[in-house]
């Protein structure tokens, strides 16, 4: 069973930009409210607080889900999870499919990187040079956000949080599944 909205706090404006349009994508037509935190350490102080924002999002009631998502930046992404789970009482949240926790193996810009042909459309939309590199796994790299600043900046464009949502709505979630194995969980744990 899909929520019938979302509500999701993540880092920062690049992060809900992209999270937003992917999970339009997975669930399209539900109602997302977006909440960033500015920053990793910010994240993990606010959430908490910003959960509760979510119960009043409606006027009938709560969102159905709400998603804290942050970047693991090296680090298991399942631990940083965990840790993110222990610092609420879930149960006193009410919503109806309750609070997920998600962590991306990097930075959320090796998703921006799995789908060649996404990047390549906003490119040449943006009046860029067509983008020819692709990356087998981009979960493994280890700086994605400076390999993606490197790529745009190399076919004339500047990487923005509307840049970053224009090539999240056109990626093909086929493909980044394929190449990026943490986006299969996150897509099961949004669209349970």
């Amino acid at each position: 069973m899909s929520a019938s909205s979302y509500g999701v706090i993540s880092e920062g404006v690049y992060d809900s930009a992209v999270y937003e349009a992917i999970i339009k994508q997975l669930s399209p037509g539900k109602p997302i409210k977006p909440l960033q935190c500015g920053g990793k350490t910010e994240l993990m102080k606010k959430f908490p607080g910003h959960l509760k924002t979510f119960k009043y999002y409606f006027s009938e009631g709560p969102v159905d889900m709400a998603v804290v998502i942050r970047d693991a930046d090296g680090k298991d992404p399942e631990e940083i999870e965990v840790q993110m789970a222990s610092k609420i009482d879930v149960g006193k949240y009410p919503f109806a499919l309750g609070v997920r926790f998600f962590a991306v193996p990097q930075a959320m810009e090796s998703w921006l990187l799995a789908d060649v042909n996404a990047l390549n459309a906003v490119s040449l939309r943006r009046r860029g040079k067509r983008v020819t590199k692709s990356y087998d796994a981009p979960e493994t790299l280890l700086r994605p956000k400076e390999d993606l600043r490197r790529l745009l900046t190399d076919h004339g464009l500047d990487y923005t949080a509307e840049l970053a949502r224009e090539i999240a709505q056109e990626i093909d979630l086929d493909k980044l599944a394929e190449a990026c194995p943490r986006f299969r969980v996150f897509s099961r744990l949004v669209d349970c």
